[in-house]
Order: C-alpha cells, then structure tokens, then sequence
C-alpha cells in the first residue's frame, strides 16, 4: 500500500503489485532508466516497467507522473527491496574528525510517514485570500528540474500545485503565506526517511547520513548480460528463453555452472 496514494474520482487509491522479477522485467528497467537525463524522467520510466499494477490500474507513465513525491520514492524504494537491495552499505566522513566509516541499513526498515487525512490537498488563509493547493507530484518535478533559477522555480510549483483561487497570483504571497503553505503541504504529503544518524566509531560523534530512495537506478541489470552470456554458452539458450527465467531460477543455473567448473562447492 502506497502511504499517499492516487486521487481518482473522489477517492484515494493505495495499491500497488510488482512484476515478479525476470530477465525481461531486468533488462526492461535496465533500458528505460537511460531514456532520460533528469531524475524525475527517470523515475516516472523506471517505475512502470517494474509495476504490474497501481491503483487497480496499468502502471502508465502518466499515472507514475501523477503520483506524490513521496510516494514516488517510496516505490523506487520498494523497488530497490524488491531487485534484492534491502541490506546496504553506506560510507560517510566525520564531521569532527574527518575518519571514513561505513554504516549498514535494512531498507525494508527505514521510517515512512504516511499522508495527513485531507491528502493530497491543503487549504491556507493568505494575504490574497483562502487558497487551495495539492501536494507536488512527478509532473511537477519533471516541470522544475528544467528550470536553473531556483525563485522561479519554487513559483512555477506553487502556479502548478494550485487548484482553487479567487484569479490569485502566486507572486502576490507573502513570505508568512509561503512558509505557511510549505508548512501544510508538509503535514499531509508522505514522506519517507532519506536521512540516519549514526555514531563515528573514532571519536563517538553524532553524524547526519543522507540516504537517497533512488539508490536502484542503474543497478538493475547490472550483470544481466554476462549472465545471459554464461548461460547461453552452457546451455545454448537463446537470449527470449534465458530472459523469461525467473530471477531465482536463472541464478540457481548459474551456481551450477559455477560448481561443474569447480568454482563452488
């Protein structure tokens, strides 16, 4: 269950479904993280060659897009458990004595905040008047990350995310009203944990550790090639047949091969 989830017709819907993992699925995710530049692009094509399902529905890039900025890593991290990525390492430095260390996690175990009941909008008093927004989404971000000046930005977000006015004018708010809004759309919006604290084991200092929810990008089908290539030496399967194995099944053949050349016992 998506701790936001898409609006569609008056309702709130949480589900999602992987893909059972295969070759295909793989090598499909592998593809379409390299079709775009952006993070935002990358998440909204990732997303749907991993989904089977999400809100009752086909896993579109339009509806990927639509979804909130939370739920959107949310998933990217369900998908990195998912490819098999739930324990990882994380290397950091001090910031009081500067020694590198190296911090394990359980993704699977990271915090999520699920979203506030009026989700996905928020309704704020301003200086021009009451105003009605909704939580940033894909689409927003794909929007943004093309725009270098960060003021027009942050405005270009604040004109898409809202949804009834009095013919407002974003430009017209106050600082007050910004920091109000921002406020609101926090409270209801999911989020997931993208920061740990963790001990130094130098010094026992107290150290902020950023964890980024897009860690799978490019991680799928990273040995998906020399595996087929493996397989199809051995077995003399073609490249359709190897890639319709089941992740699992094309991993216990590779053992195999390993142990019939001596290199497993």
């Amino acid at each position: 269950m998506l701790p936001g989830g898409l609006w569609n017709n008056e309702s709130r819907q949480r589900q999602f479904h992987f893909k059972p993992l295969t070759g295909e699925v793989e090598l499909a995710l592998a593809e379409s993280g390299r079709t775009a530049d952006k993070l935002p692009q990358q998440v909204s094509a990732v997303l749907p060659s991993a989904l089977d399902s999400l809100a009752d529905d086909s896993p579109t890039y339009e509806a990927v897009a639509r979804l909130s900025v939370g739920d959107r890593q949310y998933l990217m991290r369900r998908l990195a458990i998912h490819l098999g990525h739930d324990s990882i390492w994380l290397t950091a430095q001090c910031h009081q004595c500067a020694a590198p260390f190296d911090v394990s996690i359980r993704q699977s175990q990271l915090p999520v905040k699920r979203a506030g009941v009026a989700y996905p909008f928020v309704e704020v008093d301003s200086a021009i008047g009451r105003l009605k927004f909704r939580v940033p989404n894909g689409s927003d971000q794909e929007v943004v990350a093309a725009l270098d000046d960060e003021r027009q930005a942050f405005m270009t977000l604040l004109t898409r995310c809202l949804i009834e006015s009095c013919d407002a004018d974003v430009s017209d708010l106050t600082d007050r009203d910004i920091q109000v809004i921002e406020s609101a759309m926090e409270a209801v919006a999911p989020e997931v944990a993208n920061q740990i604290q963790a001990t130094c084991p130098e010094c026992d200092a107290e150290n902020i550790i950023e964890i980024s929810p897009y860690s799978c990008l490019g991680a799928a089908g990273k040995n998906l090639f020399s595996e087929i290539h493996q397989l199809a030496m051995h077995y003399h399967w073609s490249e359709a047949e190897i890639l319709a194995l089941p992740r699992a099944r094309r991993s216990t053949y590779l053992s195999l091969i390993d142990r019939a050349r001596g290199m497993r016992n």
